[in-house]
């Protein structure tokens, strides 16, 4: 799992403190403005709330009627992979109002500060955010859109909450390591928050079903760690302990496709981000991803995708193009 989330290339900070007193409601979404002042704006970004004194209602549903989808509690986590706008509150039925209006400078601990609700029960929260700057991983687009995990009953717990405190100094006195801290501290929540989702949840064919799996979990490892130049299956197989054809039968069984085929939808996968985001030649990414022939490329980005990658280029997006609308 450590080798996985590596290969997401991941950044964070705790950037806010926050202190609310009953009744109060606010819609929260981290943007690009919070992550500037750390790091440049990150291809994706996963927003994460720590409650470090009383509770929070969570909720996914931003209407005036919002519903409660979870009530955190000290030491809760909630983490938001897909980063949507969301709210936060001391309980249902509170007009909701953007955070974005009650920021305030930072203070002496070098965070940026929200203070605000009606004077009952205190909830104080340290926000923060991962930012993934890795290739395309499957492994974030299997995860839930509101994921919660309790440091209380973590063994790292104390390392995590060291951490945040840590952070914080660090952020306080301008040094160089602050960045360190708090990039390891948004790894080591990630990484414990993919162990409870996946022990505590059944886990159906693909990704979290393979994560699961100890030697395919080590498979998946090795070939996103270079997709343009994975292991032949024999070797994959050698890897992990088992010989070819239990290997080719399990990965299958597990991943819901053989690994060949997974390795070369994760080259697409990888493609169709460079085309997004990238101005490079379609020779050069066909190179990138491990194709020698740039008509290879083509001839599979087709096959997978039902349009060439000129045309997936074209539309941005990828919704429609000109081959598969046809088709």
């Amino acid at each position: 799992m450590t080798d996985i989330v590596r290969s997401l290339d991941l950044e964070g900070a705790v950037f806010l403190s926050a202190e609310l007193t009953a009744p109060w409601a606010i819609n929260s979404r981290v943007t690009e403005q919070d992550c500037k002042p750390f790091m440049p704006i990150p291809r994706r970004i996963i927003a994460y709330h720590l409650i470090t004194e009383g509770e929070a209602v969570v909720s996914l549903d931003t209407s005036q009627g919002y519903k409660e989808h979870y009530r955190a509690k000290p030491g809760d986590v909630i983490f938001l992979p897909s980063n949507p706008v969301h709210v936060l509150a001391s309980g249902t039925g509170q007009r909701p109002v953007s955070s974005d209006d009650l920021h305030l400078p930072a203070s002496g601990n070098g965070l940026m500060r929200l203070t605000h609700g009606g004077g009952g029960d205190r909830t104080r929260m340290l926000c923060g955010f991962i930012g993934s700057n890795g290739v395309p991983n499957p492994l974030l687009d299997t995860l839930p859109e509101l994921l919660v995990i309790s440091i209380e009953s973590l063994e790292t717990r104390s390392w995590i909450e060291a951490s945040v405190a840590m952070a914080a100094r660090e952020l306080a006195s301008e040094r160089c390591s602050s960045d360190m801290v708090a990039s390891g501290l948004c790894r080591i929540l990630l990484i414990e928050a993919l162990r409870t989702h996946i022990e505590t949840n059944p886990t159906p064919v693909g990704w979290l079903s393979g994560m699961a799996h100890p030697r395919i979990a080590r498979a998946l490892a090795r070939i996103h760690a270079d997709v343009a130049d994975p292991p032949r299956v024999d070797d994959l197989a050698k890897l992990v302990g088992m010989s070819r054809s239990s290997f080719v039968e399990r990965f299958t069984e597990v991943m819901g496709v053989g690994p060949r085929k997974y390795v070369v939808a994760q080259r697409i996968s990888v493609a169709k981000s460079l085309l997004r985001d990238s101005e490079l030649p379609t020779a050069a990414i066909a190179f990138r991803v491990g194709y020698n022939a740039p008509e290879a490329f083509s001839r599979a980005f087709k096959k997978e995708t039902g349009c060439s990658p000129g045309g997936w280029r074209g539309v941005r997006k990828g919704k429609f193009c000109a081959s598969s609308a046809a088709a």
